[in-house]
């Protein structure tokens, strides 16, 4: 079951995604934004007295502040992996920490959580057994890409390997995002996302070949039609396929507003 906040955004698009796993019991993924109509639906759909877990699948402040509340109303512990962002980890109330293969075993269901670190240092996606279906939080999303942002712990090379270790589950049948709709071709929206990924590392790099660029430059060359409100976080992703490259020893430069270039021999 899914309820959908009402927090509709150019970063959240249509509202995050809470997912409710279980009957009897019940695991919360994702509880959201702290909104009372938002709480008291998830509240309603679950059970007060059938709530045993709430899941993060990571502690950006779209996906978790509800769970405060919810806790309070269930007392069903916070779950989550270490690792937070510095901005996120003092005020997440995280009762259990999860490690990486660790399960969720309810009456009906077994969820398993995956570490897939790239949108966010302690991301994990939540494999259902059975069903086979994937939650993936922002790891990936329906309709659009994910942001992967250096400044709140986004990594570009952790991300695509995340990406590949998804694609190599095996007869996965859906992805439960945490933004839009469940997708149902895994394999194609998996195979998608690692495409467009290389090809702007492409772009990157056949910029970079004819001139060194800053940040900003290589941006508009890269995104010219890119809407105002979503300008600075195309200039991140750039940024963060440079850190790539720069920590594989293929472009060198000055930090988010200086100058990047190929390093000898990578053009």
């Amino acid at each position: 079951r899914r309820v959908v906040a009402d927090n509709p955004g150019l970063m959240t698009g249509p509202g995050t995604n809470t997912y409710l796993v279980g009957v009897d019991e019940v695991a919360v993924i994702d509880p959201g934004p702290a909104l009372a109509p938002h709480i008291d639906a998830v509240a309603g759909a679950a059970g007060i007295d059938r709530v045993r877990w709430i899941l993060l699948t990571h502690t950006h402040p779209d996906h978790w502040p509800a769970a405060e509340e919810l806790h309070r109303r269930t007392g069903a512990p916070v779950c989550a992996l270490p690792g937070a962002p510095r901005a996120d980890a003092v005020t997440v109330p995280i009762g259990r920490v999860l490690a990486d293969g660790e399960a969720i075993e309810g009456s009906e269901f077994r969820l398993e959580a995956l570490h897939t670190p790239g949108h966010a240092p302690n991301h994990c996606c939540f494999l259902l057994a059975g069903e086979r279906g994937l939650f993936t939080g922002d790891h990936v999303l329906e309709g659009t890409t994910t942001v992967v942002n250096p400044q709140r712990g986004g990594d570009m090379a952790q991300y695509l390997a995340s990406l590949e270790r998804l694609r190599a589950i095996r007869r996965l049948g859906r992805i439960l995002p945490g933004h839009g709709d469940v997708m149902t071709e895994p394999t194609v929206v998996l195979d998608a996302y690692l495409a467009h990924r290389r090809m702007r590392e492409r772009e990157v790099v056949t910029l970079l070949a004819e001139e060194p660029r800053s940040v900003r430059r290589l941006t508009r060359a890269i995104y010219p039609d890119v809407a105002p409100g979503l300008a600075e976080m195309a200039r991140r992703q750039v940024y963060a396929h440079l850190r790539k490259l720069r920590a594989e020893g293929r472009a060198a430069g000055r930090g988010y507003t200086g100058v990047w270039r190929l390093t000898p021999g990578q053009g």
